[in-house]
């Protein structure tokens, strides 16, 4: 058994503190607060418990029993129960209300404060894997199947199950009946994101085309942080391409955590580098990026890295625009915008908008003007949104049009993801060779000079033997002309079939020749100086008595013996780490392999299809 790393567990438990927001809630526990404040943060862990149960059942169907699924029930329901209870106000009831959600949502039986909220943090961990798990199982059926089937295959090398040419065959038969399944739909994401109360959920909702803020699947507002970890809505009516009716997406919007702008850890630059990092976690298709102020480093920082390192498109919305066109309406016309004329809003709408785009441009970037519609705090604002969507509508269609090119883009992380675990879980095997044979010929080879070679390239042979490394597959994968970029193999293995792109490292042949000309080098001086001794020795022998001989000869077999035995451990130690890094180094070049040969199979089918529809539309007219 592994053993437990005890600061590693306390890392990772103050990290889920922090990403949780465990420390608001200790200071609403432990501190005088208002009854409303207590119950927005109640309410917001019952709703994103209730997000996660949500989606688990997509996968799983609700009358199957599922341990946490049942568990995490029943914290909603406790949590929903001390909603209710809260509303009386008094001063005995909100203290017993802060003692139930604290019990609720911390581990029984643990009055630790620092174990507060041990058990929700549990939960959502524990739903978020099943959640990634189950989208596995359900999306690469024949994948799981393979994983699960060489999982359990006793581990030798002429029992070694898995192999590379039956990964791609499976695949490759996932992906091409995921095509052939018009039921089945594989909703892109869209993430919003942006600093904490700038607008990110309303804009959800407007999305999700929520019509009441009390209803189920709606994500949680708040004029503080609402969101802890990405909510998942799945949006009921497809996204449709305004250009082609027949382009239909489904779509899941993502509601990122907000970023605290005038709060963080003591270290601005940690805090940033982890929200990118929840940026990344969150794996959406498309980005949108929503801000109520000037951009700042911060987040142009963001868009390099969503459109530069994970290579996805960025969109620019600015809300609240409501706040400031109704500001500059009473400026320019001297009366409130409820008690305005129409010819009056006609006459300085143009200007304010105009003012509106100019002081919210970023350069060679579209940047779309939204504002809420939910719960308008005045009269105006209430009149003005009632008329004026500003560019949301736009906004809408751009993001319909943009969904179905994703589509393809996401089933290709989808699968490359698959492989890779299948890669990981299967192939990075300790035993995929008899290596204490090769470490026994290397450990014999040593005492020849550079014969422990000969054991290490057997056994790196005999590993693409095992994992099915041949002829045929190189022919098979050379017919796909698959090219890789920013990446250099590790080995030879699929050099002749797979075309590098760009190679980083230009000084490797140099590296190389230096490298040989030290070990000629070492060697040279070597060889001289043991001439020296095997000419000088003779002549030393000659002087010496009998007896002095034999001391000198059993000394030299003593010190030769016992550098022999150390020269002969380390080369074996040294061939059983050579065959292991060789293993890892295999599996990272069959991970980069990969991913261009499934991109291949997916304009394959693509074209299949269309070529299909086209077929079916030409006999339709004939």
């Amino acid at each position: 058994m592994p053993k437990r790393d005890d600061l590693l567990v306390e890392q990772l438990w103050n990290e889920a503190i922090i990403n949780y927001g465990i420390k608001q809630t200790r200071q609403l526990l432990s501190n005088e607060c208002h009854p409303t404040v207590l119950k927005l943060d109640i309410d917001c862990r019952q709703r994103h418990l209730s997000n996660l149960i949500s989606i688990h059942s997509r996968y799983v169907h609700w009358m199957e029993f599922n341990e946490i699924r049942l568990e995490a029930e029943i914290v909603v329901s406790q949590l929903s129960r001390i909603i209710e209870d809260i509303n009386e106000e008094t001063n005995a009831q909100i203290k017993k209300c802060k003692s139930d959600y604290r019990n609720s949502i911390s581990t029984p039986n643990d009055d630790d404060d620092n174990n507060v909220g041990s058990l929700y943090i549990r939960l959502c961990e524990r739903l978020l894997l099943e959640i990634t798990n189950l989208e596995f199982r359900r999306m690469f059926p024949g994948m799981h199947a393979k994983m699960i089937e060489w999982m359990h295959e006793p581990g030798s090398e002429d029992k070694f199950q898995p192999k590379i040419v039956d990964l791609i065959g499976t695949i490759k038969q996932d992906l091409k009946d995921l095509w052939s399944n018009s039921h089945f739909e594989v909703p892109i994401k869209i993430g919003v994101v942006g600093y904490t109360s700038v607008g990110k959920s309303t804009l959800v909702n407007r999305f999700l085309n929520v019509g009441s803020l009390a209803g189920d699947g709606v994500a949680p507002m708040s004029i503080d942080k609402s969101t802890y970890f990405p909510l998942q809505y799945d949006r009921k009516e497809p996204l449709i391409d305004p250009d082609n009716q027949n382009r239909k997406t489904a779509v899941t919007f993502i509601d990122i955590q907000g970023r605290d702008r005038d709060r963080s850890s003591g270290d601005s630059q940690t805090d940033a580098d982890r929200y990118l990092y929840e940026l990344c976690k969150a794996d959406c298709d498309i980005y949108v990026i929503v801000f109520d102020d000037e951009l700042c480093d911060e987040q142009q920082k963001w868009i390099d890295g969503i459109e530069q390192k994970l290579n996805r498109k960025c969109i620019l919305v600015r809300s609240k625009v409501d706040e400031y066109y109704l500001s500059k309406f009473k400026t320019l016309s001297g009366v409130f915008y409820a008690l305005s004329t129409p010819e009056q809003r006609q006459q300085f709408e143009p200007n304010i908008l105009q003012q509106i785009r100019l002081n919210n441009a970023v350069k060679n970037r579209l940047v779309y003007l939204v504002a809420p519609d939910y719960e308008p705090s005045t009269s105006d604002a209430q009149l003005l949104l009632k008329h004026n969507q500003f560019d949301f509508s736009r906004l809408f269609d751009d993001l319909s049009r943009l969904a179905f090119t994703a589509r393809n883009s996401r089933i290709h992380s989808l699968a490359q993801r698959a492989v890779a675990r299948v890669i990981n879980i299967c192939f990075r095997r300790d035993y995929v060779l008899n290596v204490l044979k090769y470490k026994i010929a290397a450990g014999i080879g040593s005492i020849i000079p550079f014969a422990d070679q000969y054991p290490r390239y057997l056994s790196r042979e005999s590993i693409r033997d095992v994992f099915g490394i041949d002829k045929d597959l190189c022919q098979y994968l050379s017919q796909y002309q698959l090219e890789i970029s920013e990446y250099k193999l590790q080995t030879s293995s699929f050099r002749d079939c797979v075309k590098v792109k760009e190679e980083q490292n230009h000084g490797k042949s140099n590296a190389k020749t230096v490298g040989k000309s030290l070990g000629t080098a070492v060697v040279a001086g070597v060889t001289t100086a043991s001439d020296d001794i095997v000419r000088a020795f003779p002549s030393a022998a000659n002087a010496m008595n009998g007896a002095g001989r034999v001391t000198i000869v059993g000394a030299t077999l003593g010190v030769g013996i016992v550098i022999s035995a150390a020269v002969c451990a380390w080369s074996a130690h040294s061939c059983g780490q050579h065959i292991f890094s060789y293993i890892q180094r295999i599996c990272d070049d069959l991970i980069q392999v990969m991913d261009p040969l499934i991109v291949a199979i997916i304009l394959q089918l693509e074209e299949r299809v269309g070529n299909n529809n086209v077929s079916s539309s030409e006999d339709n007219t004939s």
